[in-house]
Order: C-alpha cells, then structure tokens, then sequence
C-alpha cells in the first residue's frame, strides 16, 4: 500500500489540482437520462467502501487519510440524494 502524506496542506493541494484538472475535462450528458439500480449500486457500494476506509486509516493513525475517505463518501451520498436517486430517511 502506497503511503499518503498526513499533512493537510500538502493533501489537499494534491487534491484540488488532481480534481481540477479531472473537472476541466468533464462533459456533461445534454438530456434526461435513465440511471440503472445496477449503477446506483455501484455508487452505494462505494460509499460502504470509502466508509470502511476511513475507520481503518483512522486506526492505523492515518486521519488525513481517513478524513479524505470519508469526504468521497459523503460527496457520493449528497450525489446520490441531489440527483433524487435516493433518500435520507428522519433519524429521531
């Protein structure tokens, strides 16, 4: 397993540029479209992976790590909720 660098600064430059340079080249689809439940899977599936990720790195003393874990999984679910392809159910 590669290992990150734990400094915030230094992380989150890495970050913008590599996501700068990512959104730069989006395209985005011109139309309605149809997602499928396999496709939404997908994504939840991810959001169960990034979630466990961020307990492990936070474990391992990696919390930079493990913060930047749990921000892709929570970008995913604010996706997934946004694009009205699921919802939050109250919580008491």
């Amino acid at each position: 397993m590669s290992k990150f660098s734990e400094d915030p600064k230094e992380r989150a430059e890495k970050y913008i540029i590599a996501l700068s340079k990512t959104f730069e080249n989006l395209t985005v689809r011109d139309g309605d479209g149809v997602v499928s439940v396999k496709n939404i899977a997908r994504v939840t599936d991810s959001i169960r992976r990034y979630l466990d990720d961020a307990r492990h790195y936070l474990t391992e003393d990696r919390p930079t790590t493990a913060l930047t874990s749990i921000a892709y999984a929570e970008g995913l679910l604010d996706a997934l909720t946004f694009l009205q392809l699921a919802e939050l159910k109250e919580t008491q």
